[in-house]
C-alpha cells in the first residue's frame, strides 16, 4: 500500500558553485560515534570516575561529539556472580545515567570498564559483565560503544585490538 500524502516530496536543489556548475555537497554532519581513539574514551571515563578495584565504570557517551556526559559505577566482586545479580547492578548503575527518552537514531551510547586485578585478558566472568551491559542498554536502546579491561598490568578493547600500558590501576 502507498501512503498517501497532501503534499509533494521536497526535494532539494542541486549544489552548484557561483559559476553555476555542479558542485559537491559538503558534509555539514557532525563526525559520529565516540572519540576515535580508544585510549582518549578510556581516559575520558576516568575523569568521571577514578578507576578502582573490583570496579565496573559505566559511562553515557554524546556520540555527536565522542565525550562522556555522565558515568557510574558499581562494585564488582572478583568471582562468579549470579547473572541475576550482574544485571541488577548493571541496570542500577545505568538507569540513573540513561536519556530519558530514547532518539532514533540513537545520540547517545554506553561504554563500560571493567577493572580487576590480574592479566589483561578477557575472562569468562569479565564476558558476563559485557553480557549485562548489552542487555541493559538494549533495554534502553543504547548502543554500547567500547567495552575495556583494565588492570595493574594495562588496558584492553573487547572489540578492537586496541591496548596499552597507561591508565593501569594502581599496585
Amino acid at each position: 500500500m502507498t501512503p498517501v500524502t497532501d503534499h509533494d516530496p521536497v526535494v532539494s536543489a542541486p549544489w552548484t558553485t557561483p559559476e553555476g556548475q555542479p558542485a559537491t555537497r559538503p558534509d555539514t554532519t557532525p563526525p559520529r560515534g565516540p572519540a576515535r581513539d580508544p585510549a582518549v574514551l578510556l581516559r575520558r571515563l576516568g575523569r568521571h570516575v577514578p578507576f578502582g578495584t573490583d570496579r565496573v565504570l559505566v559511562g553515557v557517551i554524546r556520540l555527536s561529539r565522542g565525550y562522556v556526559e555522565r558515568a557510574g559505577w558499581c562494585a564488582a566482586a572478583p568471582g562468579p556472580i549470579p547473572v541475576a545479580d550482574l544485571h541488577a547492578a548493571v541496570l542500577a548503575c545505568l538507569k540513573p545515567l540513561a536519556p530519558p527518552r530514547p532518539a532514533i537514531p540513537p545520540t547517545h551510547a554506553v561504554a563500560m570498564v571493567r577493572c580487576r586485578r590480574g592479566r589483561v585478558v578477557w575472562l569468562p566472568t569479565d564476558d558476563a559483565w559485557v553480557s549485562a551491559l548489552t542487555a541493559e542498554a538494549a533495554r534502553h536502546r543504547l548502543p554500547v560503544a567500547e567495552t575495556f579491561l583494565l588492570t595493574e598490568h594495562g588496558w584492553r578493547c573487547r572489540t578492537g585490538t586496541a591496548a596499552g600500558s597507561v591508565p593501569a590501576l594502581a599496585v
